[in-house]
């Protein structure tokens, strides 16, 4: 009888944990920004169940809106959450707010952004006057000029417009390679008008973007789900840069007022930004250690972080997406 009665209870100890083994978990990830191409890996990956067993959220982004304290509100409410910022906002936000945030992957090796100017710009000497960036994004054109900035240039708010610039009421803007740089190109060609766009990498800041971010207490608790969540992501990804008008069709079910054409331009950045030797052999999303190097000593160097942080502690290279693309 006892031999019978253990077999039951090995039996029903085994249905249950494979019955939570089995369970679906949630979690919530809050883009960066409105939705475009930039992030179609992550609407693409729900649209097709790239994430598996995770049922994932996206939340759009917008102006204003800081995805960190998204992420840290969703997490102390007991959820799963997961964010896109750039890696200064990260490190700002572990270092000044000491909130434990962890980088879990990169969406894009180098910077999309450029400066817009109407007159070359041979070195940081030349960025001066009104210089149109958005509230929060501004730590690159700092580190570009160093300490005593503001005697160079003055901060405009620019949200999602570039008219002040187009009329020349700002001497700068500023553009991602895959969204404004391609509006200004276009109503510059309709104004018969010539600009310029430098990288900032032309001025010594090699840094990377839009960072795929958690904390370390859902690293800790739910290592299955962020990895589910790093590999859903760039098989989203993938797929939208292989399939990119069957993705705007998915985009376009979360944002009617997407411009097909708009969206299309941006495929050709976007692949230039995401493809490189790291990712061909990695895959999309690698963590380029010498990237935060950069940007937490460029960052120290202007002024913008009071120490030099423990750069380790801020990315993980755990869950690589081992996604490729060429």
């Amino acid at each position: 009888m006892k031999r019978y009665m253990l077999c039951f209870v090995f039996l029903v100890w085994i249905s249950l944990s494979c019955s939570a083994s089995g369970q679906e978990k949630e979690a919530l990830v809050h883009e960066a920004w409105l939705i475009q191409m930039e992030s179609a890996g992550g609407w693409v990956a729900m649209e097709k169940g790239f994430y598996g067993k995770v049922k994932v959220k996206g939340v759009q982004g917008g102006p204003g809106v800081s995805p960190i304290h998204k992420v840290v509100a969703a997490v102390r409410a007991g959820n799963i959450a997961f964010g896109i910022d750039y890696p200064e906002n990260i490190l700002r936000a572990r270092e000044k707010e000491e909130i434990d945030l962890v980088a879990v992957s990169v969406d894009f090796q180098n910077s999309a952004m450029r400066i817009l100017s109407w007159a070359p710009i041979k070195s940081a000497q030349d960025i001066k006057g009104d210089f149109g960036i958005w509230i929060g994004y501004d730590a690159k054109a700092k580190c570009a000029v160093g300490k005593g900035w503001e005697k160079q240039f003055t901060i405009r708010n620019q949200g999602r417009d570039l008219k002040p610039w187009l009329a020349g009421t700002w001497a700068l803007a500023s553009a991602m390679t895959y969204n404004e740089w391609i509006t200004a190109r276009r109503e510059t060609k309709k104004m018969g008008k010539t600009f310029y766009a430098v990288d900032y990498k032309e001025l010594g800041i090699d840094w990377m973007d839009n960072v795929l971010f958690t904390t370390e207490e859902i690293i800790k608790k739910h290592p299955d789900v962020v990895q589910a969540v790093v590999t859903g992501r760039y098989k989203g990804f993938r797929w939208a840069l292989e399939n990119p008008r069957e993705a705007f069709d998915i985009l376009k079910k979360h944002s009617e007022e997407l411009d097909f054409a708009h969206e299309m331009d941006a495929v050709a950045p976007l692949k230039a930004l995401m493809i490189n030797s790291e990712t061909k052999k990695h895959g999309l999303g690698y963590i380029h250690p010498k990237k935060w190097d950069n940007v937490a000593k460029d960052m120290f160097k202007a002024g913008l972080l009071e120490k030099m942080p423990d750069v380790k502690k801020i990315y993980s290279e755990k869950f690589p997406s081992g996604v490729t693309l060429r």
